[in-house]
């Protein structure tokens, strides 16, 4: 840092007035006056310098303020502009389809929200509508309660992932700032605000601070098991989007996913805190929060997510784990779920036996070839739908079950496991580390708010509805029906049971208290 002298400060009428003084002062002898007119003009012309310096810097720090006060006042006419445009601009509307029919035209948001956009008002859904007070206290478990039995260093100790946009100028791309760690709610809300994040993933709960990482050894300790299912892993057996499309039709897929997975965490495995959550473009997520679910180690939670993995591979390599006769948890799903979508919603709307590559895909699965081919040149010259085609095949395979063909065993309840029943991805829920993007973040393609879903209610859940942030920033929608969603689900009963469980910790102290001082 430069250090400035007395002289570095002075005016200019200073400056003239000190090296008049040198001039006029008596020489005594030509060395000695020689020598302090040098002095003088030195002193003189640093003190120039100095004086040109700052007035440099008071330029500068002027045109800082100027340039700034600028950029707001265009800031502010463009949210004018934007909100004056959004007023006078109709919505967008569509003709909902039902089996009843088309219903009149209901305004909607489709989600297809400029990626420019979304960027633009991220900082202000952050600030104004993000609930992270809920959040952090959820991730918490009950550990930022002021009570004597809470592990107070518990919350700092929770890896958080901001996913921040570069810019365009740099590239474009993501940049991963991990093992990012706040000590309560307001650090974690202040610091959201300040980086604007493009997305928020939340990781495990480690040793110590993740942000010590560089001094100790850092272990993940606990963390929430997650399950994530995405549409792109049905692609093969649906006609009517790819990749990152979605619609009415296809989405009732997760819709079945969310039912067999919820029934069979909580049957099969006794979890009671299930949160699920819509990712906010093509799939959804599940949050699994009992204190038994979070010390579960990788082997066990492989072990759970394994449980799920009735179909295995891709393409015409999958194939369906499950015996004859099958497995309970299957043959519930089977019976409970599978059965009537596959023939009430699947076949219609998708009508894959109408389409000759996924015909084929289907017939290739029947473990008999004299069948595969007597069905293959029946179809050829029909007209039938996929609903009566289905009718043919079962009656096919039926027949020849009758007559001891005993390989065709379980061939039709395969065929509907193969095509319909949750693909999970196994790599996400079996390792504690693994990151996930958290609830109530804003999809950064489609600007959809990854809101919670309602088990009871997945039927109706339609993601198209679901509110964006220019819904938020417009007031045309709000997050009251989605944290409400969030409350009455899941946290209710978790804050409950975090409560129960710091009050037994306090219970058994004392009584480990008493029992010794009798000893």
């Amino acid at each position: 840092m430069q250090r400035h002298t007395r002289e570095d400060f002075q005016t200019p009428r200073q400056v003239a007035r000190k090296i008049l003084k040198f001039q006029r002062r008596p020489r005594d002898c030509a060395t000695r006056g020689a020598t302090r007119r040098d002095a003088g003009d030195a002193r003189a012309r640093r003190s120039l310098r100095g004086v040109g310096r700052a007035n440099e810097r008071a330029n500068k720090r002027e045109t800082t303020r100027e340039t700034t006060r600028e950029t707001r006042r265009r800031g502010d006419d463009r949210r004018g502009d934007d909100r004056q445009r959004m007023a006078t601009v109709e919505p967008e509307t569509k003709r909902l389809k039902t089996e009843d029919g088309e219903k009149e035209n209901v305004a909607l948001n489709t989600g297809n929200v400029g990626k420019a956009r979304v960027k633009s008002l991220m900082y202000r859904y952050y600030k104004q509508f993000y609930p992270a007070d809920l959040l952090f206290k959820w991730l918490a478990h009950g550990n930022d309660e002021r009570h004597a039995r809470a592990e107070k260093t518990y919350p700092s100790r929770r890896e958080f992932c901001f996913v921040l946009d570069k810019e365009q100028e740099e590239g474009g791309g993501e940049i991963f700032a991990r093992y990012q760690s706040f000590v309560d709610a307001k650090d974690f809300k202040t610091n959201v605000e300040r980086k604007k994040p493009a997305r928020i993933e939340f990781g495990p709960i480690c040793n110590r601070r993740p942000s010590d990482r560089h001094t100790v050894e850092l272990k993940p300790e606990e963390r929430e098991l997650v399950f994530d299912i995405d549409m792109t892993d049905y692609d093969d057996v649906r006609t009517c989007c790819k990749e990152a499309g979605i619609c009415g039709k296809c989405w009732p897929l997760m819709t079945v996913a969310l039912k067999v997975l919820d029934v069979g965490l909580r049957e099969d495995f006794g979890f009671k805190h299930l949160l699920w959550v819509y990712s906010g473009r093509r799939g959804i997520h599940c949050w699994i929060s009992d204190e038994r679910a979070r010390k579960l180690s990788d082997e066990a939670r492989s072990a759970v997510a394994e449980y799920f993995a009735v179909v295995k591979g891709e393409g015409q390599g999958r194939r369906v784990l499950s015996s004859t006769p099958m497995h309970p948890s299957v043959k519930r799903a089977y019976d409970g779920v599978l059965k009537q979508y596959w023939i009430e919603s699947y076949l219609p709307t998708q009508r894959i036996l109408e389409d000759e590559t996924k015909l084929e895909q289907l017939l290739n699965l029947i473990p008999d070839e004299n069948i595969r081919e007597d069905l293959a040149s029946e179809f050829a010259t029909s007209s039938l739908n996929s609903v009566d085609r289905w009718g043919v095949i079962e009656r096919r395979v039926q027949d020849s079950l009758k007559k001891n063909n005993y390989k065709l065993t379980g061939a039709l309840e395969k065929i509907i496991l193969w095509h319909i029943y949750p693909r999970v991805d196994i790599e996400v829920s079996r390792h504690m580390n693994h990151l996930l993007k958290g609830p109530f973040c804003v999809h950064p393609k489609t600007g959809r708010v990854c809101v919670p879903m309602d088990p009871a209610t997945a039927d109706s859940f339609n993601p198209e509805l679901v509110p964006t942030v220019v819904d938020l920033d417009s007031g045309a929608q709000t997050l009251d029906g989605a944290i409400k969603t969030f409350n009455d689900t899941f946290w209710n009963a978790c804050a409950r049971e975090n409560i129960e469980r710091l009050t037994a910790k306090t219970r058994q102290a004392k009584a480990e208290q008493q029992s010794g001082m009798e000893f």
